[in-house]
């Protein structure tokens, strides 16, 4: 009996390392996922409603927030863990919070931005193409388109 519990025990304490690391990449994941549905949401309702909407990233507070739904009892945002960093990378804008601006045809005003969501091991980077404003997510070594238009 005390062999079993003896073998329980080292499988267990094996087995933790790798649980954790698998938690650290599904939050990852789940983070990602998140940023795409706030995105495909501000990029439909400004193809639907025929105005702007604008999605605020602030690396700072690691919060994303469509801008003309602050105004309402719940805004629609995405709060990060504070073990995930997102970086925005365009050629417009730099430091503080940025930006991203879908017009009306679903494309966006200005260049493509890149948003790269990373914890302490892996990142993921949420690209946005300037002209459709198709969102794609880079996984791996592979693009997997995720909102065409």
């Amino acid at each position: 009996m005390l062999v079993v519990m003896a073998v329980i025990g080292l499988l267990v304490a094996a087995g933790v390392p790798a649980l954790t690391g698998y938690a650290t990449q599904m939050r990852l994941k789940g983070a990602t996922r998140e940023v795409i549905g706030l995105l495909s949401l501000a990029r439909s309702s400004a193809i639907s409603s025929r105005t702007p909407r604008t999605v605020v990233v602030n690396p700072d507070t690691h919060e994303l927030v469509i801008e003309e739904t602050l105004t309402e009892d719940e805004p629609r945002r995405v709060r990060l863990a504070s073990s995930l960093q997102v970086d925005v990378q365009s050629q417009e804008q730099t430091g503080g919070p940025f930006r991203v601006v879908f017009q009306p045809g679903g494309g966006l005003a200005g260049r493509s931005v890149s948003l790269v969501l990373s914890n302490e091991s892996r990142s993921q980077t949420i690209t946005i193409t300037a002209v459709t404003g198709a969102i794609a997510v880079a996984v791996s070594d592979a693009t997997l388109t995720v909102d065409s238009p």
